[in-house]
């Protein structure tokens, strides 16, 4: 099976790039009119080769000082770099600007071309030879290939080609399970077909028929059509250069450094918290508040630097942290390689990786580096942590946080699964950390306790109350974890309605014992006519707070039954119970009526009671009848 690579050219204008991928795949990259009768590549260019087991699909980018933008919109997506250097002018000001692009971007491969060797001689070759590994020196070209090449008489082309393909056997493969994005970096009419788009793969798969966003933007398209090299395709994967036919879209509404991606699964952002590099070679410090060019992708933005760690200005050479404020949104990923330029003169100054693609916005102390932005620059589990803990009590869900961090379902589901520092609540999929969820179990305590002093003869607090007072504005799911954790410890005592800490003791006062056994003489003497809370009120003339804390008090002990808005005294219920068993055997049928006359009820209180026999499952109804049971 073939596999993809995808190689980028690099190096100084008129060092023969475009020429040499020629020579090499037989297809001249520049495809503009100017760029042919210029004899200068202005815009990227493509071309692609089968060699043995490999597919090598190359991107020739612009060599001009003025055409840096065009080349790092074709730097984003490539796997190896092929720096290329003439033997006759050997390194050159691109040569380094493209070399340091490369290293910020976090290339590790490549090899190095030395074009037009047939112009020179070999003890001029030889001393070129040692200026290049002089050059490459401490970066990640050092001890690379470095391969002589004509591409006028071909010499050195098959072993430059062996040597990409052995560079390119050290290149991991591709996140093909990861969610999909695609930069794009051409957009043109195919006559008969629509709007194509083109860019490189860098995650996942698409296919045929797939429904699309484009971003920024919110876009909402459909796959038409995949090709690979001009081959049509019903399936692509990461690491092809790939072309897209878009349904219901006009070339007008898309623009290079749009990506493509799976249907609202990311979020564009105004805001990136990074870690940055300022090149040695810059020409001053950059400064806190800085106007710069980000180069994302296939985008061009302009942004302002907040430096944090309280800096206000990162000399040459040095790395740090900043948050860069966007002046046009895009759409970015942790991990997600950029190059920072100056606004004016436009030279390249550094460039660096994004933590946060959804960060707060930093102001006075959050300007610090807090833990949070260490432990996003940690990566994996730690980064996935640290999304989980920003939020929290709240949590996230699985889908929330793959938004931020661009992981695979699977690969959360594990992370969620084998995390002690994470709960994952299973249905709602959500997670939240442990010491967040410890945090609101404290709160709910806390509440108790306060509840429990202030009605010290109220056996039981509702439910309701608690999570108003503690968790209104969380998950109902988290809450309900908290209880049942507080449950698990022993701490708590909850049914569906009520709450109390488990250390919570009732010390009645006699005047409080007397009321109580007034309360439950009352709905004693009242039997199956059952009183309610206000009829209570009314016979005992104490306030409800006092009456309603010893209803619950009897209702906890079993002395009362709640029925609807009734209290039914437990010796009146058995009594009831006992009867209608002995007037109806199981299966016979009961209704409203027969249940009048058999316990001379009326209307008012038959229904009630009636309704709790059937939640009691003493009885089923069946529409206006009931059995039985």
């Amino acid at each position: 099976m073939e596999r993809s690579v995808i190689i980028g050219t690099a190096g100084h204008i008129d060092h023969g790039k475009t020429s040499l991928v020629q020579a090499l795949t037989g297809t001249n990259p520049d495809r503009l009119p100017e760029e042919q009768r210029r004899g200068m590549t202005i815009d990227l260019g493509f071309a692609h080769l089968n060699y043995r087991d490999w597919r090598f699909a190359f991107v020739d980018v612009p060599g001009h000082e003025r055409f840096i933008k065009n080349m790092l919109a074709g730097a984003h997506g490539i796997d190896l770099v092929l720096l290329v250097i003439a033997a006759d002018e050997g390194v050159m000001p691109q040569t380094v600007e493209h070399l340091a692009i490369c290293q910020l971007l976090g290339l590790s491969h490549g090899v190095i071309a030395l074009t037009k060797c047939d112009l020179v001689e070999p003890d001029w070759l030889a001393l070129i030879r040692d200026d290049v590994t002089r050059f490459t020196q401490g970066t990640f070209l050092a001890g690379k290939p470095v391969v002589a090449v004509s591409a006028r008489t071909g010499a050195g082309c098959e072993a430059l080609l062996q040597a990409l393909a052995g560079e390119a056997a050290t290149v991991r493969p591709h996140a093909v399970a990861r969610p999909p994005r695609l930069p794009i970096d051409r957009i043109f009419t195919r006559p008969g077909f629509g709007t194509v788009v083109t860019g490189t793969l860098i995650s996942g798969t698409f296919a045929v028929g797939e429904e699309v966003s484009i971003e920024p933007g919110g876009l909402v398209t459909r796959i038409r059509g995949l090709e690979v090299h001009g081959v049509a395709r019903k399936e692509v994967r990461a690491g092809e250069r790939v072309a897209l036919n878009l349904a219901s879209l006009e070339v007008g509404d898309l623009r290079r450094g749009d990506v493509v991606t799976p249907l609202h699964r990311f979020h564009p952002t105004s805001r990136l918290d990074v870690q940055l590099e300022l090149l040695a070679t810059a020409p001053s410090p950059l400064t806190d508040d800085a106007r710069v060019r980000l180069h994302h992708g296939t985008s061009e933005v302009m942004a302002r630097v907040t430096l944090l760690d309280g800096r206000r200005e990162l000399p040459p050479g040095n790395v740090g942290f900043a948050q860069l404020r966007l002046e046009a949104p895009l759409l970015a990923l942790p991990d997600d390689r950029f190059i920072l330029r100056r606004y004016s003169p436009a030279t390249t100054i550094g460039g660096g990786k994004v933590l946060d693609a959804h960060p707060p916005r930093r102001r006075g102390r959050w300007r610090q580096t807090d833990e949070l932005l260490k432990q996003l620059a940690a990566g994996g589990d730690q980064r996935r942590m640290a999304f989980v803990r920003r939020t929290g009590a709240t949590g996230l869900t699985l889908a929330e946080l793959a938004s931020l961090t661009g992981d695979s379902d699977a690969e959360l589901e594990a992370f969620a699964r084998r995390t002690p520092e994470c709960v994952f609540l299973g249905p709602a999929r959500r997670l939240v950390a442990q010491t967040a969820l410890d945090q609101l179990c404290q709160n709910i305590t806390m509440t108790l306790e306060m509840l429990h002093r202030e009605r010290p003869r109220q056996p039981d607090l509702p439910r309701e109350e608690i999570r108003q007072r503690t968790a209104h504005d969380l998950p109902a799911e988290v809450f309900q974890q908290a209880v049942a954790q507080l449950v698990r410890e022993q701490r708590v005592f909850a049914d569906a309605r009520t709450m109390r800490l488990a250390s919570h003791q009732i010390q009645l006062s006699a005047a409080d014992t007397a009321l109580k056994q007034t309360v439950e003489q009352l709905c004693r003497q009242a039997g199956w006519h059952m009183p309610t809370l206000p009829d209570l009120c009314r016979l005992t003339s104490r306030p409800e707070g006092h009456v309603l804390a010893d209803v619950q008090l009897l209702l906890t002990e079993g002395r009362l039954v709640r029925v609807g808005d009734f209290l039914l005294h437990a010796e009146a219920a058995s009594e009831l119970l006992a009867r209608l068993r002995q007037a109806k055997t199981k299966g016979e049928t009961l209704d409203v009526g027969a249940f009048k006359v058999l316990f001379d009820l009326p209307r008012k209180y038959a229904i009630p009671l009636l309704e709790w026999l059937d939640q009691t499952g003493v009885t089923r109804r069946y529409g206006n009848t009931r059995l039985m049971a």
